[in-house]
């Protein structure tokens, strides 16, 4: 039976730096939706239709 590796500093704030930015974790490819939305969203309603269907939109970030 193996050990486990013990994560280095800099491999743990890699992976945290690859966690932040994976919003795209369920689609196969970038491309994976394209021609979801075919024009901009004219209200916050069917923006939020289409981001409960595929979340496609980066997170919010809080500002310092």
């Amino acid at each position: 039976m193996s050990r486990k590796r013990r994560m280095t500093t800099e491999e743990i704030e890699n992976q945290k730096r690859i966690d932040a930015c994976d919003y795209l974790a369920n689609a196969v490819s970038t491309q994976d939706c394209t021609g979801l939305i075919p024009s901009a969203p004219v209200s916050d309603a069917e923006l939020e239709s289409y981001e409960e269907v595929y979340h496609y939109q980066p997170p919010k970030v809080k500002k310092k």
